[in-house]
C-alpha cells in the first residue's frame, strides 16, 4: 500500500488528520465512509492526484480525527466539520468526493456551502432511499436469512472483485481497518454515534432521509453519482432517485461491483472521475 505523510490540523476545537498529495489545479477533497479512514483511499489517490493536489480527511470521530465524548455525529455536525476544515486549510473552492457516509456529508456541504464546490462526485451516497442492506419490514425469519446471507455475499462480491482487479492486498487492508476500528472504546462509540445519527431499526431514518431529499433539487453543482451496479449497502434503485432529483447529476455505473468501486474496481473508478472532474464526461450522460 502506498505510505503517505500524515499531516493534522486543529479547528474549532476539533484535530483532523488529512493527507495532501500532488498539487496545482483545483483541489479535490475526499470523504470516505463509514467506519472508514483515510486509508480507503490509498491506492487511488496515485492517479487522481496526477494533474490536481488532492486532499483526504478523517471525518469527525473517524481515524485519528478527534472523537468528541460528547458529539452526537449530526449531519450538520458532520458538515461544519468539514466546512471548518477546508477554511483551516485556506480552502476557498475545491471539487469533493464523498463515498457512502462521506457522500451524505458532501450533499449536505453542497447545499450550505454551494460557492465553495467547484464539481461534486457521490460514490454510492448514503440515505437516499429508506431501504438498507436488511429489510426490517420483513418477517423474522427474513430477516435473520438477510442477517446470516447479504452481509457475507456484499463481502465475498469485494472479495472476488478485488482478486480479479489484482488488489487483493488492498481488500486485506481495508478490512483489517474495520476489525481495528472496534477493538477501541472511543472508536466504537463514535461508529455507534454516527450511525445512529441517520440509520434506524427500519433502515435510513425518515426525517433526515427527507431533509436530504429536500436538498436535491437545490444543488446546482455539477455532479458525477458512481454506483456499484450490485451495491446492497445503498441499493443501485436509490442511483435514478439521486438523477431524477439533482438538476445536473450524470450517473456512471460500475458493472459487477457493491459498494466500494474504489476497492473492486479501482482503475474503472479513477478513470470516471478524472474524466469528470478533467471536464470530459458530458454532463446528464449515463
Amino acid at each position: 500500500m502506498p505510505q503517505f505523510d500524515n499531516q493534522f490540523i486543529t479547528s474549532g476545537g476539533i484535530r483532523t488528520r488529512y493527507w495532501s498529495v500532488g498539487e496545482g489545479g483545483i483541489t479535490l477533497v475526499l470523504l470516505h465512509g463509514l467506519s472508514g479512514t483515510i486509508e480507503d483511499w490509498s491506492e487511488t489517490l496515485p492517479a487522481l492526484s496526477e494533474n490536481r493536489r488532492v486532499i483526504a480527511i478523517d471525518l469527525l470521530g473517524s481515524g485519528q480525527t478527534s472523537k468528541p465524548a460528547d458529539c452526537t455525529y449530526s449531519p450538520d455536525t458532520m458538515r461544519d466539520h468539514v466546512l471548518d476544515v477546508l477554511d483551516a486549510l485556506s480552502l476557498d473552492v475545491v471539487d469533493m468526493n464523498g463515498w457512502s457516509l462521506g457522500g451524505r456529508i458532501a450533499i449536505d456541504v453542497a447545499s450550505a456551502a454551494p460557492h465553495r464546490l467547484r464539481r461534486l462526485v457521490l460514490t454510492a451516497p448514503a440515505g437516499i432511499g429508506v431501504d438498507t442492506m436488511i429489510d426490517f419490514d420483513a418477517s423474522l425469519p427474513a430477516v435473520m436469512r438477510q442477517v446470516i446471507t447479504r452481509p457475507g455475499a456484499s463481502g465475498l462480491r469485494i472479495l472476488t472483485n478485488a482478486f480479479h482487479s489484482g488488489n487483493s492486498s488492498r481488500l486485506a487492508s481495508f478490512t483489517a481497518r474495520r476489525i481495528a476500528l472496534f477493538a477501541h472504546p472511543s472508536s466504537r462509540k463514535a461508529f455507534i454515534g454516527q450511525l445512529k445519527s441517520f440509520v434506524g431499526p427500519k433502515g435510513f431514518l425518515e426525517g433526515p432521509r427527507q431533509d436530504l431529499l429536500a436538498k436535491l433539487p437545490t444543488i446546482q453543482t455539477p455532479t458525477l453519482a458512481v454506483w456499484g451496479r450490485n451495491d446492497n449497502f445503498s441499493p443501485f434503485a436509490h442511483a435514478a432517485v439521486l438523477v431524477d432529483l439533482m438538476p445536473h447529476c450524470s450517473l456512471q455505473v460500475v458493472e459487477h461491483c457493491g459498494h466500494a468501486p474504489q476497492i473492486e474496481w479501482p482503475d474503472i473508478y479513477t478513470r470516471a472521475l478524472t474524466s469528470f472532474l478533467d471536464g470530459s464526461l458530458a454532463d446528464g450522460a449515463s
